[in-house]
């Protein structure tokens, strides 16, 4: 028996490569991203949808609706084998499994970016830009916080990137230099 991660991984492989093959990635991404939202806002379901104890007809009523109104064939088949399989609590990892094939695919970065005030929609575009370039990105999709503690400037970290221009860790270095 397959663990999660193990299980997740194939299925996701699978599914990018049927999806990629019958030129459905771009769609049938947005679509897993809209089952996956429906998942988040109603977390209780993929552990109802898991439980062997829940009869499986009330599971066929709950997935139904999903497998009914999806558009792709694929997703429609991995939904009635995840369900029959009793494994709907590892489509989120199969979503994320395949979020990042697509986004390697696509050269897509991911990123977070800190910064002391909230930015513009103009400053977030010219950030994306610059970083795109800087680490040869097509495409880069920020999560933008705001931490007042950085007293200015910004922080963007990805994952093997991290670019730290904040105040507050320009100060902290002055400081060390100062004391030694």
């Amino acid at each position: 028996m397959l663990d999660k991660i193990t299980f997740a991984k194939r299925y996701s492989k699978a599914l990018f490569e049927v999806l990629k093959a019958d030129g459905q990635l771009d769609s049938g991404y947005a679509e897993l991203k809209q089952i996956e939202q429906i998942f988040n806002d109603n977390a209780n379901l993929s552990k109802v949808l898991a439980d062997v104890s829940f009869p499986e007809n009330k599971k066929q009523e709950l997935i139904n609706p999903l497998i009914d109104n999806a558009d792709s064939k694929y997703i429609k088949n991995l939904l009635k084998v995840l369900v029959g399989a009793g494994k709907m609590d590892a489509l989120k990892l199969i979503v994320d499994n395949f979020e990042t094939l697509y986004d390697k695919a696509n050269n897509i970065v991911h990123a977070s970016v800190i910064s002391a005030v909230p930015l513009t929609d103009d400053q977030k575009n010219n950030l994306s830009n610059t970083f795109a370039q800087r680490v040869g990105a097509d495409k880069v999709i920020f999560n933008c916080k705001v931490d007042q503690s950085i007293i200015g400037g910004l922080v963007v970290k990805s994952s093997n990137v991290i670019f730290d221009g904040s105040v507050k860790t320009k100060i902290s270095n002055i400081k060390k230099l100062l004391l030694n």
